[in-house]
């Protein structure tokens, strides 16, 4: 006698297919029908901020970071049972919106998705690096937070300085994984 069940996830970005059988002597069997597919082996998302890797649909602890009901209350090593009290804990951080992490500036660093950072301001600079004077790859170069463009910033004119402020995504906020 045996029924199919799936394990839940319990924060290790995985699920596993198990059999559980009933024996005639009344103790139970748990059978792997497959080999767990460890998700955090592709992810490269830092677990102490809210960065999301590239793989988000089919990564268990970005989608939880990403879902707005486990955005508060979640910790690197929390278990399952804090998850589901999490809807009722108050939020821990109060982070102010348009603030990022280096760690997800570092995701912008491509000709689609362009991110530069200055001092602690950070500029989408994607509509623009086509058109560049300079080409391409002097934005690119210095994309996802590679270096600090504030000499940049103060080499272009006023005019073009004053441009950039169009562009403002956000700041820079500390994320507790990085040592300042």
């Amino acid at each position: 006698m045996g029924a199919s069940s799936v394990a839940p996830d319990y924060g290790l970005g995985y699920q596993q297919a198990m059999t559980m059988t009933l024996s005639k002597n009344g103790s139970i069997t748990a059978t792997s029908a497959t080999p767990p597919l460890n998700k955090r082996a592709e992810c490269d998302a830092c677990p102490y901020c809210r960065d999301a890797c590239d793989n988000v649909e089919s990564c268990m602890p970005c989608q939880k970071k990403v879902n707005p009901m486990h955005a508060h209350c979640r910790e690197p090593g929390k278990s399952w049972l804090m998850d589901a009290l999490s809807s009722i804990c108050p939020p821990q951080d109060k982070e102010r919106p348009n603030t990022y992490t280096m760690c997800q500036l570092r995701r912008h660093n491509h000709a689609d998705s362009a991110w530069i950072l200055c001092g602690d301001t950070i500029y989408d600079a994607t509509s623009y690096i086509r058109r560049h004077p300079g080409g391409l790859n002097a934005i690119l170069r210095k994309t996802g937070g590679a270096v600090d463009c504030t000499e940049d910033l103060r080499f272009h004119s006023k005019r073009a300085q004053k441009e950039w402020r169009k562009f403002k995504v956000g700041t820079l906020r500390h994320c507790p994984h990085h040592v300042r």
